[in-house]
């Protein structure tokens, strides 16, 4: 029941994004926006399905569920391009102060990713019982396991279409 809900809740600050930046809206960030509410849908599903949360206990959780997402893209936005960058700093044989800088970014990001996870857990913790607690450590496991391999499909399709099943020969 609150899954059939779950469009209208992020419908609203997807419009709001979408009108904020009108009928300029670049490519790349309609697919990353596509696949932002992909992965939140995905996320809680799994959540509602794996926890065994009633929809009261549910519904408190939900806006942690939304802000550790949106906090989580940020992160990983800011940490693929740090490495990005500190990786061409590599190839062109980048300063040392800039290698340093970069490292910096990229660390910071990596603590960033960890205090968000914190954060979240500590703000979910006390709605749930221990077995919940614990199941929800799984589901992030899981999870990231699975986003990861969506956003991979996604963002480089050849490698999909090459890979098909092994044939044993004749």
């Amino acid at each position: 029941m609150l899954l059939a809900a779950l469009p209208n809740l992020h419908a609203s600050p997807l419009q709001q994004r979408q009108q904020r930046l009108g009928n300029e809206r670049p490519r790349a960030v309609l697919r990353r926006s596509v696949a932002e509410d992909a992965v939140y849908a995905f996320y809680v599903r799994q959540f509602q399905q794996d926890t065994d949360v009633t929809p009261e206990v549910f519904s408190k959780i939900l806006p942690f569920i939304d802000q550790f997402l949106k906090d989580r893209f940020e992160i990983s936005q800011r940490r693929t391009r740090a490495l990005s960058q500190l990786r061409q700093a590599i190839e062109r044989n980048g300063s040392e102060d800039e290698l340093r800088r970069l490292i910096r970014e990229l660390d910071a990001a990596d603590s960033e990713f960890q205090a968000n996870q914190e954060k979240f857990l500590n703000n979910v913790d006390p709605l749930l019982n221990l077995r919940q607690r614990a199941k929800v450590r799984v589901l992030q496991n899981m999870a990231d396991n699975r986003i990861r391999q969506y956003l991979n499909a996604v963002q480089n399709p050849a490698q999909r279409q090459g890979a098909g099943p092994a044939q044993a020969p004749d």
